[in-house]
């Protein structure tokens, strides 16, 4: 025989849940959706400064193009700087765009005491993500051939190193040429005009590091 005592709190607590779910009124329609939260951060690739400028020229067919970049993502350290002498200091950093398609590599020498800038080189690829198909443009340094051929210019300017960040102006210039062995031929110049602005992070080599000339 089951306690009568068991089968009163079965009874009460039957009649409760009854009570509160004849309480509960039905559900409203759905409300609308919030606003758009704000984009993520790319935690794999960050992003400080920018160097960001235009290449601009014509294809060996004549037909003029212009590709604007604006490059922002960095892989490792942000940039660098380190001390060749009491005045020279190399700078060296990299940005790239959001897909990795379109990025710039500048190292170069800046002398405080008189403003001068040596042992530039700057390499990538110009590239303007926004359009499809999208547009690159390489940017190479070529050596000069005596009597044949220039080579390529690249020039830094307008440099400005306060605190943890440079600042400064790149130029390259591709000359035109015509079956230059192992180079080839461009019909028309080509440019490629930039500003940058980095924050670079100091360091103190142990290796060998070539004095400045």
């Amino acid at each position: 025989m089951q306690n009568p005592r068991i089968i009163l709190l079965l009874l009460l607590g039957a009649g409760i849940g009854l009570l509160i779910e004849g309480c509960r009124g039905k559900e409203g329609p759905q409300g609308p959706a919030g606003p758009q939260g704000p984009a993520g951060q790319d935690l794999v690739r960050p992003q400080q400064g920018s160097i960001q400028g235009t290449a601009r020229g014509k294809d060996n067919n004549g037909n003029a193009f212009t590709i604007p970049f604006r490059y922002t993502y960095y892989y490792g350290t942000s940039g660098t700087v380190q001390a060749i002498d009491t005045n020279t200091r190399e700078f060296s950093f990299t940005r790239e765009d959001s897909l990795g398609l379109g990025n710039i590599s500048l190292t170069f020498r800046y002398n405080a005491s008189n403003q001068s800038v040596s042992n530039v080189t700057i390499d990538g690829v110009a590239a303007d993500i926004s359009q499809q198909p999208a547009p690159t443009y390489t940017i190479q340094q070529l050596p000069s051939v005596p009597n044949v051929f220039p080579g390529t210019t690249q020039n830094i300017s307008n440099v400005v190193y306060a605190g943890d960040s440079v600042t400064g102006r790149l130029l390259y210039i591709r000359p035109s040429y015509n079956n230059v062995p192992g180079i080839g031929t461009n019909t028309h110049p080509d440019t490629v005009e930039a500003t940058f602005s980095i924050r670079v992070l100091p360091i103190r080599s142990y290796g060998r590091v070539t004095p400045t000339p």
